[in-house]
């Protein structure tokens, strides 16, 4: 077995006849492969294809894959590579469905306006690159249609439990330039709801990536949906970004006492005073974290978020 040059760490088979590769898009039954320095369409392996039918994200952007190529200059997939990290939302009958693999950063884009800004969304969004062994990058986007200041308000507090945040705008370039070096040599995904600009701030960061974009629907004020399926573009400098489809409804899984601890870490940090080991922190006496609320010392919303997404598990 020889080592993966893209994702170190993991194996590859080794064969005269394949080759490892890099799923970079999915359309359908076809998924195109990196490999060898081109992109090439691939299928699935006839007892893949099996399998395919009982698991409906066997294979996803990002996994590392051995690859046959054929003389035609497509390639048939042999094998999917052990993956390292998962970005996972609840699928068919609520079982894990995997949309991108391998993935190192969760890049959370949410808009000021058009749609307005969601940190209750944003923080279970964390939750979920908790879950699945990512890092964390909240984006702000269109911060050109509202007062900065404003904007800052929203985000301060997410900033003063230690989450990474930048404002940007595709119209106008505010962050674009902070954002793309946070991604060069990473491998990373970008999630958010429909219409919080991820397509227009690929553009911007990558012009020479074509990417169709679309307005906010002025009826429902939710976004209409631009990237139809996932794809994993290679960056100038080094690493990936994945685009995910779009999301108006986000199903979330329950979350676990670890992934919401770490999405909260100064209310965590206060409940180690409060008078009772299994504090809920919802009516017991001696709460330290309900005097803290209450001094303001731990922003109130988020505190009912904490409280709401504890009660989910």
């Amino acid at each position: 077995m020889r080592s993966c040059t893209r994702f170190p760490g993991v194996a590859t088979l080794s064969s005269e006849q394949a080759t490892d590769g890099l799923v970079t898009r999915s359309e359908g039954s076809v998924f195109w492969v990196e490999t060898g320095g081109r992109e090439i369409p691939c299928a699935l392996r006839g007892r893949m294809k099996k399998r395919q039918l009982r698991v409906s994200s066997l294979v996803v952007v990002g996994d590392q894959v051995i690859v046959e190529t054929l003389a035609d200059g497509t390639g048939v997939i042999e094998e999917r590579l052990p993956r390292q990290t998962e970005l996972v939302r609840p699928g068919f009958r609520g079982l894990p469905h995997v949309i991108a693999a391998n993935l190192d950063q969760l890049v959370i884009v949410q808009s000021a306006r058009q749609p307005s800004f969601k940190r209750r969304l944003t923080e279970r969004f964390m939750a979920t690159a908790r879950r699945g062994a990512m890092s964390a990058l909240v984006v702000v986007n269109k911060c050109d249609l509202e007062d900065k200041r404003v904007v800052e308000s929203w985000v301060e507090p997410l900033a003063a439990g230690g989450a990474e945040v930048v404002l940007t705008s595709a119209v106008t370039g505010l962050g674009v330039d902070e954002l793309r070096s946070r991604l060069v040599g990473r491998v990373s995904g970008m999630a958010g709801q429909s219409g919080v600009g991820k397509s227009s701030l690929i553009t911007a960061m990558f012009p020479e990536y074509s990417i169709r974009t679309a307005a906010t629907s002025e009826g429902t004020g939710k976004g209409r949906h631009t990237t139809t399926s996932s794809r994993l573009y290679p960056l100038p400098g080094g690493g990936y970004l994945a685009d995910t489809p779009g999301i108006r409804e986000l199903g979330l899984f329950e979350d676990s006492d670890e992934d919401v601890a770490g999405v909260f870490p100064e209310i965590e940090a206060m409940a180690a005073g409060c008078g009772f080991r299994d504090c809920t922190h919802t009516h017991e006496p001696s709460c330290a974290v309900k005097d803290a609320v209450e001094n303001g010392e731990i922003d109130e919303d988020r505190y009912r978020n904490y409280v709401r997404m504890r009660r989910r598990q």
